[in-house]
């Protein structure tokens, strides 16, 4: 099959390695048959501007398996500017609109056109603040109106030409949003994760950090319409949302902590689920490869076919295997996959027409900035 790209992946790198970097997160991919990966950068210094752009370049030089592009935080406009200059620039802005400082350069436009940018749509004046220690709790904090809001909200700037895509839709009522502006003739795109899909909140232990995650789980009612969309056709993309943490801080309700490391299992995720939801995985895999290439403008990139990179991953349908930690190649060795009997293993990932990986052993690390 096609390498897979993952449009939506936190590596950590700079500033906060302890909890990942880039080649343990690049083996996590390559290990799932992603063999581009998107990266967050909401770093330690953000990467909000051209030297702290330029400082990410050279802290994850070489370290990369495979090929990766980056994200640039929401700055103002002025800054994005310069940005965008670079020999190779951003592919995206990253817009957290329940940040202060992001909202408000949203909101009183101060916007680079001819950019793409993603946002996470929970609206921040449908968010209340407050500590939790359930799941339940933290549900009421980020109701499903912050996302219904914050995705209206988004979709009055599309409205006014803004390029914009919706990462890890969560709720009916938002996903519902998105269809009615595209009936009205507005190109949005948007994406979902693994852990949205497979999980619900009668599925999880909502007394454990470990399901601690932004936008949070939501009700079956949901998560059954998400996978409806996904057969509609709906959904443009699947992203692991990979957001790695030390062991520690996913112990308790408190740390912060928020996120689901995934990458590692993105693909056995996904073709399990389709197993047991009867969803053609034909159907799936152009989400996990030809969408986002097209999505993000990667060139040669996506699908099999002549004059593309041979990004290619040899998939043994049959195989079933018990997600363990203990096998984890993340630096965030625990996950709420742990103990999971998934169906559904990469043999070997090439990159470029390069073997990078084949039965567990990493061969090369080529990944470059694209």
């Amino acid at each position: 099959m096609p390498g897979l790209i993952d449009c939506h992946v936190h590596f950590r790198d700079p500033g906060l390695t302890y909890k990942e970097d880039f080649e343990t997160g690049t083996k996590c991919a390559v290990a799932s048959g992603v063999t581009v990966v998107g990266d967050m950068p909401n770093n330690i210094p953000r990467i909000d501007s051209v030297e702290t752009y330029r400082y990410k370049i050279g802290q994850i030089r070489n370290k990369s398996y495979c090929d990766y592009f980056l994200y640039v935080d929401m700055n103002a406009s002025n800054e994005l500017t310069k940005v965008v200059k670079l020999d190779v620039p951003p592919r995206a802005v990253k817009v957290y609109l329940p940040m202060e400082r992001h909202y408000s350069l949203i909101s009183r436009g101060d916007i680079l056109r001819g950019l793409k940018y993603v946002f996470h749509a929970e609206h921040p004046r449908y968010i209340k603040k407050g500590e939790f220690s359930s799941i339940d709790e933290l549900s009421k904090l980020r109701p499903p109106l912050a996302e219904l809001m914050g995705i209206r909200y988004v979709v009055e700037l599309a409205k006014k030409g803004l390029d914009v895509h919706i990462t890890h839709v969560t709720t009916k009522a938002g996903l519902l949003e998105i269809i009615k502006a595209r009936k009205e003739g507005l190109n949005i795109t948007c994406d979902v994760t693994p852990h949205h899909l497979v999980f619900y909140e009668g599925k999880i232990d909502k007394s454990s950090p470990l399901f601690m995650v932004l936008p949070p789980i939501r009700k079956k009612e949901d998560r059954d319409f998400l996978i409806q969309a996904i057969r509609e056709g709906h959904i443009n993309a699947i992203c692991s949302d990979h957001a790695p943490h030390a062991v520690d801080e996913k112990n308790n309700f408190h740390s912060g902590a928020y996120g689901i490391q995934s990458l590692q299992y993105l693909l056995p995720l996904v073709f399990s689920l389709c197993k047991k939801v009867r969803i053609d995985f034909r159907k799936i895999l152009v989400m996990l490869s030809k969408n986002p290439a097209q999505i993000f403008g990667i060139q040669k990139r996506g699908w099999i076919k002549t004059g593309n990179y041979a990004d290619i991953v040899v998939f043994d349908p049959k195989r079933k295997w018990v997600i363990d930690p203990d096998q984890c190649l993340s630096k965030a060795k625990i996950s709420p996959y742990d103990g999971m009997i998934v169906t559904g293993k990469v043999i070997a990932t090439f990159i470029r027409g390069q073997l990078i990986y084949e039965h567990g052993v990493f061969l090369k690390r080529i990944g470059k900035h694209i």
